[in-house]
């Protein structure tokens, strides 16, 4: 089964749910998994990931950045 017929299943699922207690230990559950940690030898939560990246982006638009060219002057002052 794929990943999309396993989602449908579970939303089926949740929906006959009656004890508000499985939601919210589910809720729990799910809050964990989006703030798994990713990477390599740095631990980074999906979380400061996504905040990473939108304070990088938001530095670009306001012209806090360098290009290649100047990158490679600076790099051979190193």
């Amino acid at each position: 089964m794929d990943i999309q017929a396993e989602k449908l299943l579970l939303i089926e699922q949740l929906l006959r749910v009656r004890d508000l207690k499985v939601i919210e230990q589910l809720r729990e559950v799910l809050k964990k998994d989006n703030n798994q940690e990713i990477g390599y030898e740095v631990s980074v939560t999906q979380y400061d990931f996504a905040k990473y990246a939108s304070e990088a982006e938001e530095e670009y638009k306001a012209g806090k950045y360098i290009d290649i060219d100047e990158l490679e002057k600076e790099s051979e002052n190193w």
